[in-house]
């Protein structure tokens, strides 16, 4: 059965019934048809079984499995165990397709024999029903695993998400490769993915919408989401040192460190803004900044457990610092 189901298309979904229709219509109309669509319902409390169920019923390749609420990264882990196509590519229920984006995106894995095909995206605002493409792109073609690596390390002209790519199924089966029960559970897996691929393409096609709401992972971030942001970037430190490579890309990888060290820092002052409560911001601060020294440091060494030594803390549950 496996040779003749080309991609299957994992869909974790939970309370997202605002969303799902016009999600599951794009996934309905996609030119490639050699596809399975596993949808993985991750205990949602919503109607979003009912429009599922509206799909089940005359799709015969919409397949629906249903478990208890275990987060993004086990609905992926759990869609990946039970898939059957040569490739496989993440759709978040909440974001829509281009018609020909498994079509292109295939064609290509087939045309360079790439273990990893990415396109560009677009951000689509909800309230504004405004779309525009993603600013940093890469240059199409076709690249190396260490190249590639170079380049998700950078953040250069592609990003860690788990969605706008199709990989060869064959690397988290062969490599056993999961995704992380926490947030950002892509951050520090697709990395693992790029290291592992003999190429990875880059196409100039914008065939992936993301959808910018209020309700989104990125909206309502809390210490939890930031902690395990902070946490994804020692657990790519902890892969280079495992694997023997972090020397070769250190410098890359500081440079990454630091970015996205500027970027949980705002994540951290809207957290405290929207709580309208400013206690132990400047202490959030200086957890973060120790933690990112830390992992970016000469004298870090892997473990099994990436630890927070400095974690940030919800607001009010600091000292009682005011700014």
């Amino acid at each position: 059965m496996e040779n003749n189901i080309d991609i299957s298309l994992i869909i974790p979904v939970y309370n997202v019934e605002n969303y799902l229709r016009r999600c599951l219509s794009s996934v309905e109309n996609q030119t490639f048809k050699s596809f399975e669509v596993i949808i993985v319902n991750d205990g949602s409390t919503d109607n979003s079984l009912g429009v599922i169920q509206e799909f089940l019923d005359r799709n015969k390749n919409f397949k629906l499995i249903n478990q208890d609420n275990k987060g993004l990264g086990e609905a992926r882990n759990v869609g990946i165990r039970n898939s059957c196509g040569r490739y496989i590519a993440f759709l978040d229920s909440d974001d829509f397709l281009e018609p020909k984006y498994l079509e292109k995106l295939y064609l290509s894995a087939v045309r360079t024999c790439a273990d990893i095909v990415c396109c560009n995206f677009y951000f689509y605002y909800e309230r504004t029903k405004l779309r525009i493409w993603s600013p940093i792109s890469s240059i199409p073609g076709v690249y190396s695993s260490e190249k590639a690596m170079k380049k998700i390390t950078s953040c250069i002209g592609t990003f860690a998400f788990a969605w706008n790519k199709l990989y060869r199924r064959s690397l988290f089966i062969n490599h056993k490769i999961e995704f992380k029960k926490m947030y950002f559970e892509d951050c520090a897996t697709t990395p693992v993915l790029f290291f592992y691929a003999n190429t990875v393409t880059f196409i100039k096609d914008i065939l992936y919408n993301y959808v910018m709401r209020d309700g989104s992972i990125l909206h309502t971030m809390n210490a939890q989401k930031v902690n395990d942001f902070i946490k994804s970037i020692g657990m790519i430190r902890d892969f280079y040192e495992q694997k023997g490579i972090y020397k070769k890309y250190k410098r890359r990888f500081k440079g990454y460190a630091t970015r996205l060290s500027f970027l949980i820092s705002f994540d951290v002052f809207i957290m405290h803004f929207k709580c309208n409560n400013f206690n132990g911001l400047i202490k959030n601060f200086r957890a973060l900044r120790k933690t990112i020294r830390h992992f970016k440091s000469d004298k870090y060494r892997a473990s099994q457990n990436t630890d927070l030594i400095f974690p940030v803390k919800d607001p009010g549950n600091s000292a009682d610092e005011k700014i």
